[in-house]
């Protein structure tokens, strides 16, 4: 691929992103995704099939970058599971311009069945593997009953509304989020 092809790629892929981040994928088109990029809708055409594989593209290019530090963060020996926790949780905040539960169900009810697939592949081997990695190696013993899979899925879940992309103060910090997943709130 030329320079030239690449950097209308990369300039398509960093305009949509901001507007499937904005508005979802349903409310975004490739209209306005050309019109922001400054390309014609036929050349954007060129670069990827329909919306859809914009789509995918955007999210390859936002695991694959998010996924390079969720792995250093998880390999770094010098902290402990709770810092890696908390480096893990700011990196989502701060890398990952989507809202989880939108990204989610898109993925859902507006990609095709392939589509879905292949999303989801990647999002494992993204963002899941390396904390599921993470809770297999933890230095604390995750409580009896449940699995690192288990621990895994909770962790995201409890992370997903102190990440959005929505700039607003939370109650909670990232480490107050994090300390209340590992240690509940029991006193005992």
């Amino acid at each position: 691929m030329d320079r030239d092809t690449k950097n209308t790629r990369e300039k398509i892929i960093q305009v949509a992103t901001r507007l499937f981040m904005d508005n979802g994928y349903q409310s975004t088109s490739t209209r306005q995704i050309a019109q922001l990029a400054e390309v014609t809708q036929p050349n954007l055409y060129h670069h990827f099939k329909n919306k859809e594989a914009v789509y995918v593209g955007v999210i390859e290019s936002l695991l694959g970058d998010v996924n390079e530090e969720l792995v250093l963060i998880v390999e770094d020996q010098h902290l402990d599971t709770i810092n890696k926790l908390q480096r893990f949780a700011v990196c989502l905040k701060t890398k990952h311009p989507f809202d989880f539960d939108l990204m989610m169900h898109d993925f859902r009810t507006k990609l095709t069945k392939e589509t879905q697939l292949k999303l989801f592949t990647l999002w494992n081997q993204s963002y899941k593997k390396p904390l599921l990695d993470l809770f297999e190696k933890s230095d604390f013993t995750i409580r009896k009953g449940l699995s690192p899979e288990v621990t895994t899925t909770h962790f995201l879940n409890t992370l997903s509304p102190y990440i959005k992309t929505e700039h607003r103060s939370s109650a909670l910090s990232i480490a107050q989020v994090v300390d209340l997943f590992v240690f509940g709130v029991s006193a005992n």
